[in-house]
């Protein structure tokens, strides 16, 4: 048991540094089509239902963590409850689609994803979306929060 244990903690600690070495701000995409908009979209909105403000500090830029950073604490509190808000008037939810969208500038990569109860007692849907930006002059890319 103590040497598999022995084994396995390289390998956590190898997947734990691979995932530390992806940022969520600034990260390199080859166009507005790269599935790791997705990837970063789902990342976001999981840290939101969760409120899990370290995984969503992650996507916030520098420049908003000096003197604005209590001004985009106050925006990113306000969206996550928001974003929890609908989750929990929803219920049970389900994703129905999830895709980019081919009709945004080239500069712009956007995640739409659409989902809905089921049909349960009421029925509730809803199209939401993330949007990144590409930063001027670089491939660098930053989640519009």
């Amino acid at each position: 048991m103590f040497k598999k244990m022995l084994i396995s903690l390289p390998l956590l600690f190898s997947c734990a540094h691979a995932l530390a070495a992806k940022p969520n701000v600034e990260f390199n995409a080859k166009n507005n089509q790269a599935d790791i908009f997705i990837e970063k979209c789902q990342l976001w909105r999981n840290a939101m239902r969760d409120d899990n403000k370290e995984v969503m500090w992650s996507f916030v830029e520098e420049k908003y963590k000096g003197t604005l950073k209590p001004k985009m604490a106050k925006k990113m509190e306000k969206v996550a409850s928001s974003h929890r808000r609908a989750l929990d008037e929803a219920g049970s939810y389900f994703k129905r689609a999830e895709y980019l969208s081919s009709e945004v500038p080239n500069d712009v990569a956007q995640v739409i994803i659409k989902w809905d109860n089921g049909g349960t007692t009421r029925n509730i849907g809803a199209v939401d979306s993330c949007v990144f930006e590409l930063l001027p002059g670089t491939t660098k890319w930053v989640l519009d929060i």
